[in-house]
């Protein structure tokens, strides 16, 4: 049976890049029958946070992304660790190191000057064991590296096809650190290994961390899992994502008024050989394959989640975005027709001062500021509402009386009506507004511009 993991790190809120991550192994085990686990890759202590974790398990909810085990959490997982690590040390597979970290600061700083990457020396590869009592029993600080082996590592990524590490690639890496906290590449390969894990897909930037972890399957006699590296989200500029580009994280994007089916759509289609591009759940699912997604990177283009949301917030059921935003069933109308043209929640939530609010906007004000009309078209107004008039026809009849051509005063009422330049077509947001409303606008007008 398929089993796939996420295993995100609680140093921070959900990135769309770790969202695209979460989303392909979720619908990787739903187009499988698999089983889908969520692991909490909490051993960076300084980093960790608990509230971290509970806004991860908050957002994945909220995208519809459910887990079938867990959450796991390697803090809980301590004593399991520490049992391999001494496997691996009863087996001459690992061994400890008591350099100094001032020492392998200075052997990195040395690589650094002549362009290598850097590598362990091996220096405490081959400790007398006498020696390496003497100094534990002296206290001496130590990490546990792994003894590396010297062979080249082959993987046929599911993605990215046949990918080869020479034999040099891999240095003795830290399995166990001083503080006895195991490392990422560890801990990772004895979690895919004892939860029975069947498919690795995370992000082409682990790419270099998979020669360690075959490495390590192969000294505790276990088959590694099939691995599944897909591309990463770069900007415009074609450089990874970044706050830089805009929002980034999941709550940024709910703040923003972005659907959850509209993100997990477009993030589901990113980079992706797929039929259409609007597809709910199950269409994601059942076309969702490894072979469909590409190696090379994705643009993360927000303009076009933006049209994504649209789409969804024009064909949503109008009391499921009532629901969205909290808001009573008195609202219905408002937002029905709202929801036609408005691009995200929150530009239907500035639309509603359409109906709430008495001012006119900054961008509106500034047009009425330079309208020849203004004062014309107030007048008309005014006498219209005075009058008892509220029939749009009737308002447009009444201007159209002042000799005004349509062009010259349509933007001038609306504005004057709505408090805004943009929006909904004026006829029909019209009746919805009410008499006082516009009453009270027209006075702010006349107020903010000194008219009569």
């Amino acid at each position: 049976m398929v089993k796939v993991r996420f295993a995100p790190s609680p140093t921070g809120y959900l990135h769309v890049g770790n969202t695209r991550t979460a989303l392909a192994n979720y619908l990787f085990a739903r187009k499988e029958g698999g089983v889908f686990v969520l692991r909490v890759e909490d051993t960076d202590v300084e980093r960790s946070e608990a509230a971290y974790e509970a806004a991860l398990l908050e957002d994945l909810r909220w995208l519809g992304i459910a887990w079938d085990e867990g959450p796991y959490r390697q803090s809980d997982r301590t004593d399991i660790y520490r049992a391999h690590i001494e496997t691996l040390l009863e087996k001459g597979l690992a061994y400890k190191c008591f350099c100094s970290k001032e020492r392998l600061e200075e052997m990195r700083k040395q690589a650094q000057d002549k362009g290598e990457p850097p590598k362990y020396d091996g220096t405490c590869r081959d400790l007398d064991p006498d020696a390496v009592r003497d100094l534990e029993k002296a206290g001496a600080p130590y990490v546990v590296r792994f003894r590396a082996f010297k062979k080249v590592i082959r993987v046929r990524d599911l993605i990215h096809g046949e990918i080869q590490f020479p034999a040099d690639h891999v240095d003795d890496f830290i399995l166990l650190k001083q503080e006895l906290t195991p490392s990422y590449n560890f801990a990772v390969t004895v979690d895919d290994m004892l939860m029975g894990i069947t498919h690795v897909i995370r992000g082409a930037d682990h790419i270099s961390n998979t020669p360690k972890q075959i490495m390590l399957f192969q000294a505790f006699g276990q088959e590694p899992p099939r691995y599944a590296h897909h591309s990463l989200l770069t900007g415009h500029d074609q450089k990874p994502l970044s706050k830089r580009h805009g929002a980034t994280h999941v709550r940024e994007f709910r703040d923003m008024g972005i659907l959850r089916q509209a993100l997990t759509n477009y993030v589901g289609i990113l980079g992706r050989n797929v039929p259409r591009e609007i597809m709910d759940e199950e269409e994601l699912i059942e076309t969702f394959s490894l072979s469909s997604l590409s190696p090379s990177d994705s643009l993360f283009d927000l303009e076009k989640l933006v049209w994504f949301n649209k789409e969804y917030i024009r064909k949503l059921p109008t009391d499921s975005i009532l629901l969205e935003m909290g808001l009573p069933a008195a609202y219905r109308d408002k937002i029905a027709l709202l929801q036609e043209n408005a691009r995200t929640l929150g530009e239907i939530r500035q639309f509603l001062d359409i109906f709430e609010g008495t001012g006119i906007e900054e961008e509106g004000s500034a047009y009425l500021s330079e309208a020849k009309n203004l004062s014309a078209v107030v007048a008309s107004l005014d006498d219209a509402l005075k009058d008892g008039v509220m029939s749009f026809d009737e308002i447009l009849k009444k201007l159209e009386g002042t000799g005004l051509k349509k062009r010259e005063f349509f933007m001038t009422l609306r504005v004057v009506c709505t408090g805004r330049k943009n929006g909904p077509p004026l006829k029909d947001v019209f009746p919805l507004i009410g008499r006082d409303m516009i009453t009270r606008r027209v006075s702010w007008v006349k107020t903010r511009f000194s008219l009569p």
